[in-house]
């Protein structure tokens, strides 16, 4: 009862310091601040964020959950090759997620949100300057944003998983895990909180079944990088 109960503690404190703050520190600065990240914010900051909330993760699994990699992210039978082609398909679902819910969602919900001028901003700016598309397509899509992204919502599950084996409380943990992440997207609107909380479901529940976190990466930075790429060649 005990061990259990240390157990649930460390879980819960590992969540506080690693994957709590920063989304409730993104939640806050898009409630209060009327100012947009600039393109150099926007290639900087998940590098620097993401790339030490990487490490972080990675610290507080080995000695404080006292966890190898491979327990908490790949605990699951595969291989390189299947990783991979799952990452193409979980990318072909992304992409008929997003042109259903174009379809549904966004001609139903209200659309009083101006245009998101953040972005196209950003993609502007990578469509006229060679260099900087480079760094965005490389290590800030991969790391700052994939990888960030996926390590923070499979550990989050993983811990709230930890703390009990009841299967209810494993399929609630993957709904309010999706919920923090979608309204971390806040800038993106109630469209986008509600289609970044939806595939966020789909994604939760892939990795419930499979434990295998490269497919969760893979098709996060092709469905990301995929969408930029066209409107880069759009803008230029």
């Amino acid at each position: 009862m005990f061990e259990l109960k240390n157990k649930t503690v460390r879980n819960i404190l590992a969540i506080s310091i690693a994957v709590l703050p920063i989304n409730l520190i993104m939640i806050w600065y898009r409630l209060t601040q009327t100012e947009n990240f600039t393109t150099t914010d926007m290639t900087v900051y998940p590098l620097l964020f993401g790339g030490s909330t990487i490490v972080l993760i990675l610290l507080l699994n080995r000695f404080l959950l006292k966890d190898s990699f491979k327990t908490t992210f790949n605990s699951g039978k595969g291989t390189w090759f299947g990783d991979i082609a799952a990452g193409l398909a979980l990318t072909a679902v992304y992409f008929a997620m997003f042109f259903l819910e174009r379809a549904t969602l966004m001609q139903w919900l209200p659309r009083n949100n101006p245009p998101n001028t953040e972005l196209i901003n950003v993609m502007i700016d990578l469509a006229h300057n060679p260099l900087l598309m480079i760094i965005w397509f490389g290590p800030v899509l991969w790391i700052g944003i994939a990888l960030f992204e996926e390590l923070s919502r499979t550990f989050l599950l993983k811990c709230l998983w930890n703390t009990s084996e009841n299967k209810g409380w494993q399929i609630t943990a993957i709904f309010l895990a999706s919920a923090l992440i979608g309204f971390a997207h806040l800038y993106q609107g109630v469209y986008g909180i509600i289609s970044i909380g939806l595939k966020s479901v789909v994604m939760s529940f892939y990795f419930y079944k499979y434990r295998r976190l490269l497919p969760l990466i893979i098709s996060h930075g092709l469905y990301d990088g995929l969408q930029f790429a066209f409107f880069i060649i759009q803008f230029q």
